[in-house]
């Protein structure tokens, strides 16, 4: 059993004094973040990194085939462990037929697990935004194995925390500054059935999961599959789970953020770690150590929706790839 103390309340903080550059990640061109070798701000911001090497793997696309690769450059050993098997093929929508199909591929290389998409849905895309859908040429990275740090650390108060598993990011539970500044786009009702939208660039991005969106053959009663990653490596699932090893019970896990005022503006301060006795109820990373003795997080119908902060070590992601962009 994984000894892990809960995680104290952690949110993204500085807003007065940082929204002008976290716009300016939000809201630039992708093409112009290739060009900065790197910004990284402290976890209360964005961090943001553009990859400069090309690796190659397998590719899932519309035709259903999975090639992952060996995933083994290196000869690490961590690759046994690879999750690539959690990725499901991705095929292409037939309302989609303006875009590119989607693909995806997904290998691990160095203690890494290394995703490659093109940003596209596998599902109807529907406007909710102004922003029109656009073919991106995303990487991400993450450990192959998560591993708990000594104390948890925020996730960016804009842009990506993790994937999910048809390779598209999953950003935080608010929005930028404009129009509601730093609301949560799931309270005002500005996400699509998945829980997703298009942003400036074109990139479409989760600030919620739903498992019907991501995986097939789970019923409402069952465990929920793993649907995404968080850049610290550990896995997201849907909001169902084991209470116990033995599999006695299903519940609906549920967050301890608390309502304190109208997230329709700046919802990291309308809202309250307050955490709980229940077993259901997860720490302020939205997370557990599970029945098993692993730690994972769990998607909420509640704030933060997804991550709350960071319970391992996260990888730095821009998640600009190295080819050339739209």
């Amino acid at each position: 059993m994984i000894e892990h103390d809960p995680p104290s309340p952690t949110r993204p903080r500085g807003v007065e004094h940082t929204a002008r550059l976290l716009l300016l990640c939000e809201s630039m061109s992708l093409e112009l973040a290739r060009l900065l070798p790197a910004l990284i701000l402290s976890t209360s911001m964005l961090a943001c990194v553009a990859h400069d090497r090309m690796l190659d793997g397998g590719e899932t696309s519309g035709d259903g085939d999975m090639g992952t690769g060996d995933g083994d450059g290196d000869g690490d050993p961590s690759s046994e462990a690879c999750p690539n098997e959690l990725f499901p093929a991705v095929s292409p929508a037939p309302e989609n037929a303006a875009y590119p199909d989607p693909t995806l591929a997904v290998y691990c290389e160095g203690g890494e697990v290394i995703v490659e998409s093109n940003g596209i849905p596998g599902y109807e895309f529907i406007p909710l935004t102004p922003n029109e859908l656009a073919a991106i040429d995303w990487q991400w990275r993450f450990p192959v194995e998560g591993e708990l740090a000594a104390e948890t650390s925020e996730i960016p108060l804009l842009g990506p925390v993790g994937i999910a598993v048809n390779g598209l990011p999953v950003y935080g539970p608010n929005e930028g500054p404009f129009p509601d500044p730093y609301g949560d786009p799931v309270y005002n009702g500005i996400v699509d059935s998945c829980g997703g939208h298009t942003a400036m660039a074109g990139d479409y991005h989760y600030h919620t999961l739903l498992v019907e969106c991501l995986s097939s053959g789970y019923g409402p009663d069952e465990p929920s599959p793993v649907i995404g990653f968080s850049f610290d490596g550990f896995p997201i699932y849907g909001s169902r789970g084991c209470l116990d090893a033995a599999c006695s019970e299903v519940v609906e896990y549920v967050s301890g953020w608390v309502e304190t005022g109208d997230p329709t503006t700046h919802a990291w301060d309308n809202h309250a770690y307050q955490g709980g006795d229940d077993p259901t109820i997860l720490d302020p990373c939205n997370g557990h150590v599970g029945p098993e003795g692993d730690y994972h997080y769990h998607v909420t119908d509640g704030f933060p929706h997804v991550l709350g902060c960071y319970a391992g070590t996260a990888t730095v992601n821009m998640g600009v790839g190295p080819g050339p962009m739209p």
